[in-house]
């Protein structure tokens, strides 16, 4: 071999092992990718063995304990822990009373589980499941239009309603006075507790629909009742809430019901009879 043939040989020597790497992970690559689509191909065989009828099971996020929001003050904190301090709450959880003057327990705890885009608390998710399944087998459809809410979402939505009636032209007090008639303050709305759904269109026309008639025969029947009622304004302090659901538990639902108690009445009436 020449010295013009060595010098090019090995010039060339560099440039075909690189090659040969190159080409060796490609192959590597391709059988990773080969095994990784082997493995799904099994994993879906697996799952495709088990009874097709069985129910969509929820997906369920980790329990969240509620605190108050980044925005909170001390003196919010003192008035929450003097209420807190007067008020006794019941001990069964679907009773847990929560308006504008009794905050959520700091020790309350929502595991969410996913019902379409909304989440709910887990503990209410087969009863709620089972109303909207019902409903549509007699031509009824329900949704969930919201449900669950932390503090911060709850400050975002009051702030929003705020501020569209100050565009309007009121005050900051007349805006929020107005907001504070559909809107919950913060650490003072049921939706915190995963217990509430607001369900379909969220309008007063809602009822006039046959959705909200079907509601109101048989809501109680999966431990629904309908949260705010125009001939309960004064004491629950809400205008009227159609579409505003809360589960308290099937035989709470029919009691109240018979009673023709809204929340604050119910609990207070078993208080009375020494239900706590």
């Amino acid at each position: 071999m020449t010295e013009n043939s060595i010098r090019e040989y090995t010039s060339r020597r560099p440039k075909q092992q690189r090659r040969r790497t190159k080409e060796t992970m490609a192959a590597v690559v391709v059988i990773a990718a080969m095994l990784v689509c082997m493995s799904a191909v099994a994993i879906s065989i697996c799952f495709a063995g088990k009874d097709q009828g069985e129910p969509a099971q929820p997906t369920v996020g980790m329990p969240i304990r509620m605190e108050s929001g980044a925005n909170g003050t001390a003196q919010a904190g003192q008035e929450q822990g003097t209420y807190e301090s007067v008020f006794q709450q019941l001990s069964d959880p679907f009773l847990v009373l929560v308006n504008d003057e009794v905050p959520l327990p700091d020790s309350w705890e929502v595991t969410p589980s996913f019902i379409g885009e909304e989440s709910v608390d887990i503990r209410i998710y087969d009863q709620l499941s089972s109303m909207i399944r019902d409903a549509q087998a007699d031509g009824v459809s329900i949704w969930v239009c919201s449900g669950y809410r932390s503090v911060e979402d709850q400050e975002i939505i009051l702030n929003r309603e705020i501020e569209l009636h100050k565009n309007e032209g009121m005050s900051e007090e007349e805006a929020r006075e107005l907001s504070l008639r559909t809107i919950a303050r913060p650490k003072h709305s049921e939706h915190h507790t995963g217990f509430v759904v607001d369900l379909n269109d969220v309008d007063d026309a809602f009822e006039e629909t046959e959705t909200y008639r079907w509601l109101s025969e048989h809501a109680e029947d999966y431990g629904f009742v309908q949260r705010y009622r125009s001939d309960k304004v004064d004491i629950t302090g809400i205008d009227n809430e159609s579409w505003h659901y809360r589960y308290v538990g099937v035989e709470n639902a029919r009691e109240m019901n018979r009673l023709n108690m809204c929340l604050e009445e119910y609990v207070e009436y078993l208080k009375e009879q020494g239900n706590v």
